[in-house]
């Protein structure tokens, strides 16, 4: 078993002059048997390089073919691939690469030269450099190596690598919201299945559809876009960096047939395409997927309306290797997520463990192909996260029907999102829903900000659909009418897509949105 052999390698002998990938950014193409050869010459290039199977190399890329090329490159040689965020500065870095211990870089010339090479002396176990779109640097240091020279200069030969389905393929380094990042360590077999699930039912495709998402390769989304893409023999579109006017432009100009990404991503593409739909073609367009945030059932909606699109919602995390439950197409389930893929099953529990009975809330525990082996050098999150092949999500969540079977799940929130405003306990994805339907609302964030006599109170931040004027007054007076009091966010902020901090998928920030009110209020 290799994941890059199912990838690539298979398609490379059956479909060689298919297109693999196309790069969004300068229209370059590969096809499998083109993407093949550069995969096979990365390898042994690295091999070249003395790296030995679970070795780890960490990967400092954009969303641009090249790092899909060095993923299955690491792969087809049993390395371990350590993918991060590009956004990541220099202490955020040093510590996943000596947490990792990381012998290779591939990266960015313009990141790395900023953030990786002042901070060597700090890195005793990294070994070379591999510069990716250097512009052909000279005057190259002993630890730096540029992509080009590698591809160009090794074997277009080379047989992958067979291994066991346990044997590891990946480490991803979650957002760390409660302390240091943990690296979460995938196995082959768990993102091959996961891509298997994912190209033949989440959202099918075949080869002759094309695939973009706005979401960055570097996250746990590559397995619901880029792997299912390959491992089918369609063609994924790389999109470096998520602008809405860019996605619609590509898929105008490629005729692209399905479009993946968080609910935020969605919202910013309604909102593009309403202004400008005499600049886009987006007749091709016949499947949509979102994930990564709780998807409000009014943008649901809207985004089939918009679009005349097919939509699928997904529940799943990094420790899943992707999807866990997810609606069908043609049966879309306003405010949930579906119900659980082939082979997972879901569990509520509360603070003892206990299972509890459909309709209570508890916290969510998953349990299927995808579940993380372990955490990377850390045991002591791995013993308290899994328990009996459990993984213990930290959502809050509830079930209807059946939980093995023919359930729905329903995402309340983050355990640690939940405010308490005079003793009620308030869920903010669940006010943010009742928001969504207000005609003059395109997207809504709630926090709980500090209350001298409640402990907290919400409060919610409004982008309104173009064209659309509102006061404070107006949406309080309108929630009030619609919720319970406790509920309904005392204060409102009127704010724009971008001025709301975002994760690099499009997810909202919301402790750093708490953060900087916070900052605000103390500051007056």
């Amino acid at each position: 078993m290799n994941l890059c052999h199912e990838c690539v390698g298979k398609n490379a002998m059956r479909i060689p002059n298919r297109l693999a990938m196309i790069d969004g950014s300068t229209g370059k193409t590969f096809t499998y048997s083109e993407m093949n050869s550069q995969v096979n010459k990365v390898a042994y290039g690295l091999k070249q390089l003395g790296v030995q199977k679970n070795d780890r190399i960490a990967i400092y890329l954009r969303n641009i073919p090249e790092f899909l090329i060095v993923f299955m490159a690491i792969s087809k040689i049993g390395a371990i691939a350590v993918p991060f965020n590009i956004m990541l500065k220099k202490m955020e870095i040093e510590y996943i690469l000596n947490h990792s211990e990381s012998r290779i870089i591939f990266g960015m010339a313009e990141e790395t030269t900023e953030n990786i090479f002042p901070i060597l002396d700090k890195l005793p176990k990294l070994e070379k450099i591999i510069l990716v779109n250097s512009g052909g640097k000279n005057g190259l240091s002993p630890v730096e190596i540029l992509y080009e020279t590698l591809v160009t200069n090794n074997s277009e030969f080379l047989d992958t690598l067979d291994l066991s389905g346990d044997d590891g393929l990946s480490i991803l380094y979650t957002s760390g919201t409660t302390g240091k990042p943990k690296g979460v360590l995938a196995t082959h077999e768990s993102w091959l299945s996961q891509a298997m699930l994912n190209a033949s039912q989440v959202v099918p495709m075949t080869e002759e559809d094309s695939i973009i998402t706005g979401a960055p390769i570097f996250h746990v989304y590559v397995v619901l876009t880029a792997l299912p893409t390959l491992y089918a023999g369609a063609t994924f579109v790389t999109l470096e960096r998520f602008f809405p006017d860019k996605a619609l432009e590509l898929i105008t100009k490629h005729s692209l047939t399905h479009f993946m990404g968080t609910p935020t991503m969605w919202a910013y593409m309604i909102e593009e395409y309403l202004k400008n739909k005499k600049k886009y073609d987006i007749s091709s367009l016949r499947l949509g997927q979102a994930a990564g945030s709780s998807l409000p059932s009014e943008l649901g909606r809207q985004i089939e309306e918009v679009f005349g699109i097919s939509l699928v919602e997904c529940y799943g995390a990094t420790e899943s290797s992707s999807t866990v439950t997810h609606s069908r197409f043609g049966h879309f389930v306003p405010g949930s997520p579906g119900w659980p893929a082939r082979g997972w099953a879901i569990m509520i529990v509360d603070n003892d463990g206990n299972e509890l009975p459909n309709g209570e809330i508890g916290e969510l525990w998953i349990k299927g192909p995808g579940v993380l082996r372990k955490y990377w050098n850390d045991p002591e999150n791995t013993s308290s996260k899994i328990q009996d092949g459990w993984w213990k999500s930290g959502d809050l969540a509830y079930v209807r029907g059946d939980r093995n079977s023919d359930c729905c799940l329903y995402i309340v929130d983050r355990k640690d999102d939940m405010l308490v405003c005079g003793g009620y306990n308030i869920y903010p994805s669940e006010v943010e829903n009742y928001l969504a339907q207000h005609p003059k609302i395109l997207q809504s964030v709630v926090i709980g900000i500090p209350d001298r006599l409640k402990g907290e109170i919400p409060k919610a931040f409004v982008v309104l659909a173009p064209g659309q004027n509102s006061t404070e007054q107006e949406m309080i007076q309108w929630s009030k009418e619609n919720m319970a009091a406790y509920k309904a966010p005392r204060q409102f902020a009127f704010t724009t897509m971008d001025e709301l901090p975002k994760t690099a998928t499009g997810k909202i920030l919301k402790r750093e949105l708490k953060r900087m009110e916070i900052d605000r209020i103390q500051a007056n």
